[in-house]
């Protein structure tokens, strides 16, 4: 029988360990990282990516003898992203449904792209190119649309507002990059015109470069939350 001398009992749920969540971090950078060396060797090296930069567009390295580097940008890149993802997730940093359906439409399309390859002629006349380019207008938008959400939600936290401050610009600023892809999208999906665009290579090759940026951003959120 429990007397008035009898210490409380207290149930302390432990927290997540630090360290564990830091070295799944790591590997997911390390794994970014060793995409962007990738692409890097594509585009330097026309021995694997013999394409003009400025009018190919990078789903076109699919047909080139660098292909597999390619293939491995995109699923190491989503590896990584699932992992900052959960991270956020779990640290009650990404909240909501909308957020949270963003950044795992970002993880799954970059699988995709990876998956179903773009049709060699540029035009999606087969169902896997199809997919593609479902994949790729998909991928696009997310990451700087969660990004957008993640930083709208934190902005006034005097803990993440720097966070939520660079996430939000880098949102911005890609909106200028992504639109000449999606209106010529939804153009031939709702009328099946092809409208003409200018340097859609390296329109797309800035997006991807701040699209990578806004994940790293996100990643060393990450990590300072499992602090």
């Amino acid at each position: 029988m429990a007397t008035e001398l009898t210490p409380a009992i207290s149930v302390r749920v432990p927290a997540p360990p630090a360290k564990g969540t830091k070295l799944a971090l790591g590997a997911a950078v390390v794994a970014v990282l060793a995409a962007t060396a990738f692409l890097v060797v594509l585009h330097v090296d026309r021995r694997w990516g013999p394409i003009d930069p400025v009018s190919a567009m990078l789903s076109d390295y699919a047909w080139c003898p660098g292909w597999w580097m390619w293939a491995a940008a995109m699923l190491l890149t989503s590896a990584g992203s699932v992992v900052v993802l959960a991270v956020l997730r779990r640290r009650a940093i990404l909240r909501g449904p909308l957020a949270l359906v963003a950044m795992t439409a970002w993880c799954a399309g970059l699988a995709a792209v990876a998956l179903f390859t773009k049709d060699p002629q540029g035009n999606a006349v087969t169902l896997v190119g199809k997919v593609h380019l479902g994949a790729t207008g998909v991928s696009c938008v997310s990451l700087p649309l969660a990004g957008w959400l993640l930083g709208r939600a934190q902005r006034n936290s005097p803990q993440w507002r720097g966070f939520a401050r660079s996430s939000r610009i880098l949102s911005y600023a890609a909106v200028p990059f992504f639109l000449p892809f999606l209106i010529p999208f939804a153009a031939n999906v709702l009328f099946g015109r092809h409208l003409p665009t200018v340097a859609t290579g390296l329109v797309e090759r800035v997006m991807a470069v701040l699209e990578l940026g806004e994940l790293l951003v996100l990643a060393a959120w990450a990590w300072r939350a499992a602090d």
